[in-house]
């Protein structure tokens, strides 16, 4: 999600809801938020709006107000939980989120200079227990991510676009995982990255502030 609030924050803003609403309320849109998420949470923050939702990359998705479940249930290795546990208890202000197909380790609040050090270390730690499971490390903003890897925002575009046409498609991101998005999607969609520079968007905002005024005007025609 190109303007998801950020870990702290319990929910979306009034602001960035009222946008939503009204990119929704024309019957020619489709309007779906991608997230790494987990569903529960989606739910919570944005379940009560006419639009569809992904979580956890795609592993589960909204459509006509129905929770679906691409994946069975999967258990967690031992060895790998036990790193990121270790790491959480010797990284001040850093925390573990166990979703049902990703594990997340959060330093968002952790101080800069403890988390460059921090991340380093647990991917070089990861590397050979998830290669043994065929797990996949990602690192995006302020997290380090290990997911299964058959579901990416790219299989989500794919299982979009597998049973409907679209005759606009405009698509926004802020984050490494969008990449998978952009590429997913058919040459003459409008893909737009926010902040850093995608080799893989067409184009760019430069601030994730800059993104709502954006919708509105996209909304308003």
């Amino acid at each position: 999600s190109p303007f998801k609030p950020k870990p702290e924050d319990a929910v979306p803003t009034d602001e960035i809801l009222e946008t939503l609403r009204l990119l929704a309320s024309d019957s020619r849109n489709r309007v779906v938020i991608s997230s790494g998420r987990d569903h529960n949470t989606l739910e919570r923050w944005l379940g009560g709006l006419n639009i569809g939702l992904a979580a956890e990359h795609g592993a589960f998705y909204k459509d006509n107000s129905e929770w679906n479940k691409n994946t069975p249930p999967k258990e967690w290795e031992e060895d790998i939980l036990g790193i990121l546990q270790q790491f959480v208890e010797r990284t001040p202000r850093s925390s573990l989120e166990v979703k049902e197909t990703a594990l997340v380790w959060h330093y968002r609040k952790v101080d800069a200079w403890l988390a460059s050090i921090r991340v380093q270390q647990l991917i070089e730690s990861l590397i050979t227990p998830c290669t043994r499971e065929h797990l996949q490390i990602m690192k995006g903003n302020k997290i380090v991510e290990i997911k299964y890897p058959e579901f990416t925002k790219g299989s989500e575009v794919n299982r979009l676009l597998k049973n409907r046409s679209y005759d606009f498609i405009l698509a926004m991101g802020d984050d490494v995982t969008d990449e998978d998005m952009f590429n997913a999607l058919p040459a003459g969609s409008y893909t737009i990255k926010i902040g850093t520079l995608s080799e893989n968007a067409r184009f760019n905002l430069l601030n994730q502030s800059d993104t709502l005024p954006f919708l509105r005007r996209v909304a308003l025609g």
